[in-house]
């Protein structure tokens, strides 16, 4: 309703509410454990979002700061626990649209509403994360959505342009650097999700798309608003000179794709931009909206991209590239087509570049409706003759592609109105007008040049000569491919390939579209080339394909066709079936006799003549059709041919009495006809009117009486007879074998039958609603939707269809529905003689079955024929560049679109017909004959009956107890009655049947957990899919709610009109109660019953996992649990089967999840309810300043009371970027002993018992322990913590408390004791972890109690930790601590922090390792709350800076910046505080890509350095073997790589940069590989990474710093990172320090070490494709004056005259060569208008000694390459001179010259 009626609907009609929406997405996306069906729920997620993106511009204005309140203080960038969700949220629901007209903005206050005010706020928080990718995406698709919106009262800065522009460079991830940096071994550190120990894998975020490249896209289009400088357009034109080598077919890579639609996007937004702010109704202000001179230097810069991708290597992306240019090219035309067609007509008549021939057919095709549009682009009209005669040799039936897009090409023309008819050219071609060189070259970006229309004209009206020729070959070429391609009915199975049948349909209908276009004085032709090859009879192959051509023949020119083709055949079927063809008995499908190939050629071509739009073209022919349907049905006897005259016999019927448009062509007949169009069509091609307009009236065919008398004759003479014939047949045939003859012939008579019943479809319309009168006036093409779907009507009564007889009194209304009746006895009798049988010829049951269905549910339109129009209604549509604004399309598809329109009557009306007695015999029959023991049977049966519930929904009900009872039939068990039984309750109609009809549910549910008694796999494989396909829908009866006053108030409105609604809705409440009632009592039988099957010792493995998937989704918070059933799950723990316990272990952690919850909701005063409040948190004062929080640990670690007694608060993003108002807390635990569930709800009680008697039962946690223990049959390394199982005893402690730990202590202990076996230290942790988790709500007492047994056991574990178990207990922490105040486990802190400090003495490298990684499971959980706590422990992390092993060294490292980063925190008081204090930052906010860090840290940091540096110094020259400095290196470059590479950059981005120096001389140590690939990657990650404005002048400055070093290896690999600095933070660099970097490149061209100009050389090569025009006139200039001074000549062997001079002069002319090769090499696939006089000066240095000449030779040889493909336009941009001297260095010198 919102997307599709924006222009009626507005914020001013209607105000939505953001928060009822937020809460309902947020309970989806993070479910607690008890909430119903979340797999469910989540199925919807995807219609909510798109409701919620629709309904953001209701949203009202002041909601923007409400959603900051919700959804700022849940933001911790630290980690990723549900980081991006809150991203998502953010993105979703903060208001984008502008204020509804009449509102004002309130621009200033704490109460503005104004994005100004809160969108730094948003920079800010993308600058958290610079360079990732999730991020990006969204937060880029938030600003351009608020820039789409806010058009004209929103403009973003320029420092707010580039800081998007840099993000966008970096979506797309180009390789600029010589190579990636690699990982370091060993180094291991992931952000933990830990939200993954909730039910719902919380990784599914928000179904929100992350098409990053859309989003840059309309960012681009939408900020673009004028040439100023440093806008819009001046940073695409930079950015498009970037990524212009990458668009090139050579280039291509992983980026390929993401380039190509980033360009599609670009293209398409800027087109639907300039529609909209060209249509009346814009509200866009004038000056807001895009010029003519921006749009079109737009285009030409997205042009010069999109010509580049044409001959791509990947398919998507040259499709991409065509899109891009059809978009263009209904902008600017002139721009586009000019510079096309000359590439397109240079790659069509190529020969040997087949690739380049393909995409310039599928850019024709594309593209086709543009260039034949005459008022749009005039040019293209004389090209399209041409054109046409060009793409002929590519209908080729050896190339099906090239094949298939010549033809779409015409069919596309056709579509667009192109008429094949020659014109008179008089005179002599007008002279043509000339263009000047300044006008030509200013042609992309000034106003469109005038055309000259006489020439134009002249040149259009001498193309269409070339249509005579081009028609002949077209047909000869279409003859031939159908004469080739395969045909289905030519082998025995169908061997038709998918793109064989797509070639076949598209010849046949361009070949329709062509004779509709064509004139008539080309109709001589036409007719005798189709009837040349329809009597050549060259094989059945061909008989497919002809078919179709002569079905086009006849739907464009029915008379013609006719006469040409219609007496001939009958002729000919006359002629072969007397000389006895077609009378031997054959059922065969596939194989035929060689004498039948004649016959059957020319019945289908006749079957072909009459399958016409008018049947009034087919009464000049009645006896001659009558007399050969008549030998075709009622003669023959091969089937064959009988099923062509059944087939022929119901097409006659349905074109004689169909209600239909005629087939039509691009304009009237009115038009077509008229003299002045016939002289002037190409005016008139691409010009469709609007479907409102009188002009575009369609013509439609209703039955005459002549055409209504002959199918009255057809039906009484070929259709009446065959109904007793049948019932005759079946009755003399009961209970005898038949013949092969008689098979034949019930087959042929059933066939017959069909046929003829299947064309009584438009005669009478279906039983059910009389329609009055039958009116088709309405519009059936008209309306909004003109250009979507058809309407699908909703209405509950049938509409008017065009039937032929509609009053139901009539005679002839009788005549028709007794035939059908009889009919339908006739079927119900043969169809139970078949099931009674139980035998038969499977081919007769088939047709029967057929038949049964025809019966029931064909009227004019079934389903399968409705869902396959509606399938190909869209095909074609990209073709045309459809304005939705406007109602307009072509005539021809006008006409499809009403033919289908009228398809969807016919097929509505069907749908209310009521389930008659004899509807219901048949269906019966075929229900039985679902369960045959013929797979074929099966498939037809099945089929069948599925249309016929589709129509006839009421036919189910009784049929769904026999497929139950069949799966049920232990006794009588049939496989193959069960597979059949299987596909039927999984069919559409019956599963939703049972699913909502607690009848039925039960016991199909049942029935599908009780059917282990058949084997076969087959059937246990077919039973799982149902089961799983159905669960996910389960839900259990839900009470009826109780209306609201709302609704009490419209009853009672209502009731005072004098209206029974309060009757009728009193009735409705009755009818809901009645309905719950029964649902609840089945649903309570339906879960024991499960149960029971659960217990049974009988039930496989496989079954029970069924019955636990339907209780799992059955089991609701609404519904108490049962006792039986808890009781079970609880049993099922010790099971011996793994998959049983594991589906206990998860159902019971639900029932018991649900057992809280309900006791909780029925006793508010409950222990656990009571510790929980909602705690003001204003101004951050409630648990002490904000800063003062984060040492809330410390001070209780210390003892101090008040820190403990603090309430607890388990968000760990509370307060770190900002304190929300209100916060969750919770009391510290209580005294006593008392349980935390003290009070259970009185319904649950029983299930809470049946669990506490099975878990507090003797032994049964041994038992718990031995069976949870064993280990898998995967290797150990692959064990892993189980998630479900720690979830199970999560909730066991918390619900039974300290008393279920004294029964389990002595298992749990016993598990963790076992420090060699990885299956019980498995088991242990995940023991512990739940039991951590579960002591949330337990008194102090308990948590006394606990920690007095745990800490020394956990002391024990930890100290006898293996590389095998650490990662259980990492995980067992991390489950444990996650979302939870880490006062919680004050204990267990102690323990890791003090108890088990970190010595870098000790000898034991895995054991210290092992301390630090259990260390950093407290950070993951805890981050910003934990660092002071551990600070204050004065962990000695220094000490192990050098230490001798590596794994140490590594942990230590991870240890220190994970540590170091966790000190950092925001922590604003107030939102809106944070909001503004933000924006005082400036446009993009405050900068939290770089920190410092706190003072320890930079201490840290400093001392580190220092360490290093001092070990340097004492370095002894050619030491063999590690050094302290070689180690401490080594953990100062895994300190900073851990930012760049895993956590958070911000300490890395700060002072990675102060230790350049260091890492440019570390690379150099080539002796040890481990530190020379720790500092290139630094190096490398340095130099990639997006940078903040002020942090990438630091960086480039830094980097600067290391050419000065004498080390020229130093420089060698400075020289790249400069390069790729300056490309990857382009639009973050300012102009200054960019100068500066490339002047210095530059300067190291004349270095004396070679090495370093090649590195100079390539580094400046890069760099000049992000220069400007300014700067690249400098360095040509520059580096062409050091080519002046000539070199002296120096003879052959001798030494010159001053060899210093000399060599220097040598170095200079070098530096002046390796510069402007630097030009040309930057350039590769251009040629600009400076390069060919600097290819000229590098010409003249070809005989200078080397490495001049080496240098010029690579230059030219990679010129060669690049400019191979485009030499033919490239080489016009040289003068003759310039040539001569380019063709002397690019030829290679022949050895005979």
């Amino acid at each position: 309703m919102f997307g599709r009626r924006e222009d009626r609907l507005t914020a001013q009609d209607i105000m939505f509410d953001w928060r009822k929406l937020y809460d309902l997405v947020r309970n989806i996306v993070v479910p607690k454990i008890w909430q119903d069906n979340p797999i469910q729920q989540r199925s919807k997620l995807k219609n909510i979002v798109d409701l919620i993106c629709e309904a953001n511009r209701f949203f009202p204005q002041s909601a923007a700061m409400e959603v900051f309140e919700e959804l700022l203080p849940q933001i911790q960038f630290n980690s990723m626990d549900r980081q991006i969700l809150t991203v998502q949220l953010l993105t979703l629901f903060v208001p984008t649209a502008r204020p509804p007209k009449g509102v004002e903005l309130v621009t200033s206050g704490p109460q503005s509403t104004d994005p100004q005010r809160w969108l730094p706020t948003i920079f800010s928080l993308w600058s958290f994360n610079l360079r990732t990718s999730v991020f990006d995406a969204y937060l880029m698709n938030l600003v351009t959505t608020l820039v789409l919106e806010q058009r004209g009262q929103l403009k973003l800065t320029n420092e707010q342009l580039r800081f998007v522009f840099a993000s966008g460079l970096h979506f797309f991830n180009l390789p600029v650097s010589r190579g990636a940096a690699t990982l370091p071994r060993n180094i291991s550190m992931q952000l933990r999700d830990s939200s993954g120990v909730y039910r719902m894998q919380a990784g599914a975020g928000l179904p929100l798309k992350e098409e990053r490249a859309h989003s840059f896209a309309r960012f681009i289009v939408y900020t673009m608003h004028d040439e100023s400088s440093g806008g819009t357009l001046e940073l695409f034109e930079q950015l498009v000179q970037m990524i212009e080598p990458f668009y090139h077919p050579s280039n291509n890579g992983a980026w390929s794709g993401l380039l190509a639609r980033f360009l599609r996007h670009l293209a398409k937004e800027l087109l639907q931009r300039s529609r909209a702010e060209a249509a009346e109704d814009c509200e866009v202000p004038v000056d807001a909206r895009l010029s003519r001179s921006v749009r079109r230097r737009l285009v030409v810069l997205v042009r010069t991209l999109a010509m580049l991708l044409l001959f791509s290597k990947g398919e998507d992306s040259v499709s991409m590239s065509h899109s891009t240019l059809k978009h263009l090219a209904e902008l600017e035309p002139d721009l586009i087509f000019r510079p096309l067609l000359d590439t397109l007509y240079t790659a069509i008549d190529s020969v040997t570049e087949t690739h380049r021939m393909i995409s310039a057919m599928r850019a024709l095709a594309k593209l086709a409706t543009t260039l034949s549009t005459f008022a749009h682009y005039p040019e293209g009209a004389q090209h399209i003759a041409p054109l046409l005669t060009l793409t002929l040799p590519g209908i080729d039936v050896n190339d099906p592609t090239k094949s298939y897009f010549a033809l779409s090409f015409i069919h596309n023309l056709c579509h667009n109105g192109v008429v094949f008819d020659e014109l008179l050219a008089s005179g002599d071609m007008p002279e043509v007008r000339s263009i000047s060189k300044e006008s030509a070259e200013d042609m992309d970006v000034s106003e469109p040049p005038e055309l000259d229309m006489n020439q134009i004209e002249w040149a259009t009206r001498a193309s269409t000569a070339q249509f005579e020729a081009w028609i002949d070959q077209y047909l000869r070429r279409v003859f031939a491919l159908m004469d080739n391609l395969s045909s289905s009915q030519d082998t025995s199975n169908n061997t038709n390939s998918s793109a064989d049948m797509k070639l076949v349909l598209m010849a046949s209908y361009s070949i329709e579209l062509v004779l509709k276009q064509c004139g008539s004085r080309y109709y001589p032709m036409i007719s005798r080339l189709i009837t040349q090859f329809v009597t050549s009879i060259t094989s059945l192959s061909a008989v497919e394909g002809m078919h179709k051509v002569v079905n086009a023949f006849v739907s464009a020119l029915p008379e013609l066709a006719h006469a040409s083709l219609l007496s001939l055949c009958c002729e000919r079927i006359v002629e072969e079936i007397d000389n006895g063809v077609g009378l031997t008995p054959s059922l065969s499908r596939f194989t035929r006799t060689h004498s039948e190939t004649t016959l059957i050629w020319f019945a289908t071509m006749l079957l072909a003549l009459v399958e016409c739009s008018d049947g009034q073209h087919l009464l000049k022919y009645k006896s001659q059709i009558v007399h050969a349907m008549k030998l075709l049905s009622g003669t023959c006897m091969s089937r064959h041919v009988y099923n062509i005259g059944g087939q022929m016999l119901n097409c006659v019927m349905l074109t004689l009495t169909s209600t239909t448009p005629c087939h039509t062509r691009s304009v009237p007949d009115s038009v077509w006809n008229d003299a002045e169009f016939r002289d002037n069509h190409f005016r008139h091609w691409g010009k469709h009117p609007n479907v409102a307009d009188d002009s575009f009236s369609l013509e439609w065919h209703t039955p005459s009486e002549q055409e209504i008398e002959f199918a009255q004759e057809l039906m009484r003479e070929m259709v009446e007879p065959r109904i007793g014939e049948l019932a005759a047949f079946i009755d003399s045939a009961d209970k005898r074998e038949l013949s092969n003859t008689e098979n034949v012939e019930l087959n042929r008579l059933v066939w017959v039958l069909r046929c003829g019943v299947r064309g009584l479809g438009h005669l009478v319309p279906p039983p059910g609603t009389t329609i009055a009168a039958d009116d088709l006036t309405d519009a059936l093409v008209g309306g909004d939707d003109a250009n979507g779907m058809p309407p699908r009507y909703r209405l509950d009564r049938q509409v008017p269809g065009g039937y032929v007889f509609t009053d139901a009194d009539s005679s002839e209304y009788g005549e028709v529905m007794d035939i059908r009746k009889r009919a339908g006895l006739a079927t119900a009798q043969a169809l139970q003689c078949v099931v009674g049988r139980g035998d038969g010829n499977v081919e007769n049951i088939k047709a029967l079955i057929l038949l049964g269905e025809s019966v029931v549910c064909y009227y004019a339109v079934d389903r399968p024929q409705f869902t396959s129009k509606r399938r190909a209604w869209n095909y074609g549509i990209e073709g045309f560049a459809m304005d939705n604004t406007i109602c307009e399309m072509p005539r021809i598809y006008a006409s499809r679109r009403a033919q289908l329109t009228q398809v969807s009557r016919l097929f509505h009306n069907t749908r209310f017909m009521p389930a008659s007695e004899l509807f219901s015999d048949i269906s019966a029959q075929i229900a039985h004959l679902c369960l045959s023991a013929y797979s074929e049977v099966r498939s037809y049966a099945v089929s069948a009956l599925d249309n016929i519930m589709a129509v006839v929904p009421q036919i189910k009900y009784p049929l769904i107890p026999m497929f139950v009872a069949e799966l049920d039939a232990r006794d009588e068990s049939n496989p193959e009655k069960m597979m059949g039984a299987l596909r039927m309750l999984d069919s559409l109609p019956i599963r939703r049947a049972c699913l909502r009809d607690w009848r039925f549910f039960p016991a199909m549910v049942l029935a599908l957990c009780r059917a282990q008694h058949e084997d076969k796999p087959q059937v246990k494989t077919m039973i799982r899919n149902t089961a799983v396909t159905q669960v996910v829908y389960v839900v259990a009866p839900v009470e009826p709610v109780p209306p609201g006053p709302l609704l009490e108030q419209m009853v009672n409105a209502l009731d005072g009109a004098n209206t029974d609604v309060s009757v009728a809705v009193a009735k409705s409440r009755e009818t809901c109660a009645q309905r719950y009632r029964y649902a609840a009592s089945e649903y309570t039988r339906l879960v024991n019953e499960l149960v029971g099957i659960l217990r049974d010792a009988g039930t496989t493995w496989r079954f029970a996992a069924i019955a636990g998937y339907y209780l799992d989704q059955l089991t609701s918070v609404r519904t108490a649990p049962e006792e039986q059933l808890v009781g079970t799950l609880a049993e099922y723990l010790t099971s011996d089967l793994m998959l049983f316990r594991e589906s206990a272990a998860l159902n019971l952690a639900q029932a018991i999840g649900m057992i809280k919850k309900r006791s909780k909701l029925s006793n508010p005063n409950i222990a656990a309810a009571q510790r929980r409040q909602q705690l003001d948190m204003r101004d951050g004062r409630a648990l002490g300043a904000p800063h003062a929080y984060a040492d809330l640990c410390e001070r209780a670690l210390d003892g101090d009371t008040e820190a403990v007694q603090t309430p607890l608060v388990d968000n760990p993003a509370c307060g770190w970027l900002v304190w929300p108002k209100t916060a969750k807390v919770y009391a510290a635990a209580p005294t006593g002993d008392a349980l935390a569930f003290d009070s259970i709800e009185e319904a649950s009680r029983p299930a809470y018992n049946a669990v506490r008697s099975v878990l507090f039962a003797d032994g049964k946690w041994a038992e718990i322990a031995r069976l949870f223990s064993v280990e898998s049959t995967r290797p150990s390394e692959e064990e892993i913590f189980g998630g479900t199982r720690a979830g199970l005893f999560s909730q066991v402690f918390s619900l039974f408390g300290p008393p279920l730990l004294e029964r389990a202590w002595t298992a749990i202990e016993g598990l963790a004791r076992e420090n060699e076996r990885v299956g019980a230290q498995r088991a242990a942790a995940e023991m512990i972890g739940g039991l951590l988790r579960g002591t949330k709500h337990w008194a102090q007492s308990g948590l006394d109690a606990m920690w007095t047994q745990l800490i020394p056991l956990l002391d024990t574990v930890f100290a006898r930790l293996a590389p095998d178990t650490l990662r259980f207990w990492q995980a067992a922490l991390q489950y444990a601590f996650a979302r939870r105040d880490p006062r919680r486990y004050l204990p267990l802190i102690r323990l890791i922090v003090y108890g088990r400090p970190f010595d870098p003495q000790a000898e034991a490298p895995f054991a210290e390792a092992a301390k630090l990684d259990i260390l950093r499971a407290l950070f993951g959980a805890w981050d910003w709350r934990i660092a002071s706590a551990v600070v204050a422990s004065r962990p000695r992390f220094l000490d192990a800076l050098a230490h001798p092993y590596k794994q140490v060294r590594d942990a230590a490292a991870i240890a220190m910046y994970t540590l170091s980063s966790a000190e950092f925190s925001v922590s604003y008081a107030r939102v809106d505080e944070a909001v503004d204090d933000l924006a005082r930052y400036g446009p993009l906010g405050r900068d939290f890509s770089q920190w410092a860090g706190s003072s320890r840290t930079q201490a840290l940091i400093s001392e580190m350095t220092q360490r290093v540096q001092a070990w340097k110094a004492e370095v002894v020259p050619l030491t063999v073997g590690p050094t302290n400095f070689s180690r401490g290196s080594k953990t100062l470059l895994s300190f900073f790589f851990v930012g760049f590479r895993f956590g958070p950059r911000r300490l890395t981005l700060d002072h990675a940069p102060n230790i350049l120096q260091l890492l440019s001389e570390l690379q150099e140590h080539h002796d040890d590989d481990e530190l020379c690939r720790l500092a290139s990657s630094n190096l490398e990650f340095l130099s990639q990474v997006l940078y903040t404005a002020n942090l990438s002048e630091i960086v480039g400055a830094r980097l600067l710093a290391l050419l000065d070093s004498s080390m020229w290896h130093v420089v060698n690999k400075a020289l790249p990172l400069l390069c790729t600095l300056t490309f990857a933070n382009r639009f973050t660099l300012s102009r200054e320090i960019r100068a500066r970097i490339l002047d210095t490149t530059s300067l190291f061209l004349e270095h004396d070490q070679i090495e370093v100009r090649q590195a100079a050389s390539s580094s400046l090569t890069n760099m000049v494709k992000c220069a400007s025009s300014n700067v690249i006139f400098d360095i040509n200039t520059r580096f062409s004056a050091k080519l002046q001074r000539r070199l002296p000549r120096v003879r052959y062997g001798r030494t010159p005259k001053d060899p210093h001079a000399y060599s220097k002069l040598v170095l200079t002319r070098h530096a002046g060569v390796l510069g402007l090769s630097c030009l040309v090499l930057a350039f590769p696939y251009t040629i600009p208008e400076w390069m060919p006089n600097v290819l000229v000066q590098l010409a003249e240095c070809i005989d200078d000694p080397n490495p001049i000449q080496s240098t010029v030779q690579r230059t030219f040889a990679e010129f060669r390459r690049t400019h191979m493909d485009t030499w033919h336009e490239d080489r016009k941009r040289f003068s003759t001179s310039q040539l001569d001297i380019l063709t002397d260095m690019l030829v290679s010198p022949c050895y005979y010259a």
